[in-house]
């Protein structure tokens, strides 16, 4: 099965990876951005959006989705930008096919294991949702405000819903796949394989996600690698500020 992806633009090809719960529409503007000098391709990871949901979910098995993705696509030498779960995904990938992306482009995500995470308990409050009493966007918000005090973060889920053929609201991620599979994603670390191509690391300025400890270590995988923090940004950089993510990928992807 080919993942879901929708492709602006033509040139030199950049794949774009959501973050956990996410899909490919979260990068429209990225993708309004870039898509006059590169051919832009929003990607629905499985479990995400419109591809396939499988029981199934790792950073291998995700691996395998972007080589045969590649592979269909006749795509030569694409970029590849992945941001959060979608940065380790491209990690992994690019550490096992090192030969294939010309370059990497990693959001506020490290290749170490993350295990200080809430998304637990969001999975335990998104279980609670109940499509059949929660009719509209606004009624979802209601019901999730006690528990995700954060108006950022429940606009994101309310994003991450669409209607079904039925008329009623559903997420856009098979919530079953994601809990079953968490906690191997969260903790998963990236210990074998070298990326010797170029490689942008972006960091958060008001994020954890990449901590200083971890340098050293992305060094050692990514030899190449730049690290660089973006100001007045969270772990959402491209939404937080994204003026300057925009400028410092602009900078990287015209460098020979």
């Amino acid at each position: 099965m080919i993942l879901h992806s929708r492709i602006f633009g033509s040139g030199i090809p950049i794949l774009v990876f959501h973050g956990l719960f996410g899909n490919g529409e979260n990068w429209n503007s990225f993708a309004k951005e870039f898509n006059k000098f590169y051919q832009i391709h929003l990607i629905d990871i499985r479990n995400h959006g419109k591809s396939f949901f499988s029981k199934k979910m790792d950073y291998d098995l995700i691996s395998k989705d972007i080589l045969n993705y590649i592979y269909y696509h006749r795509l030569d030498h694409p970029i590849l930008l992945g941001h959060s779960m979608g940065g380790k995904s491209v990690m992994t990938f690019s550490t096992k096919y090192p030969c294939i992306p010309k370059k990497i482009i990693i959001v506020d995500i490290s290749p170490n294991s993350y295990i200080h995470s809430d998304k637990k308990n969001l999975i335990n409050t998104l279980k609670k949702v109940d499509f059949d009493i929660i009719k509209t966007k606004k009624d979802l918000d209601i019901f999730l405000e006690p528990w995700i005090l954060n108006k950022k973060t429940r606009l994101f889920f309310l994003k991450c819903t669409h209607r079904r053929n039925n008329g009623k609201l559903s997420f856009r991620f098979f919530l079953f796949g994601i809990e079953k599979n968490y906690d191997r994603l969260i903790r998963y670390k990236i210990e074998r394989g070298l990326y010797n191509g170029p490689s942008l690391f972006l960091r958060g300025e008001n994020s954890n996600y990449i901590p200083f400890k971890d340098y050293d270590y992305i060094f050692n995988l990514f030899p190449k690698a730049k690290i660089l923090t973006i100001n007045r940004a969270k772990h959402w950089i491209h939404i937080d500020n994204p003026i300057d993510f925009y400028n410092e990928i602009n900078v990287f992807l015209k460098k020979k």
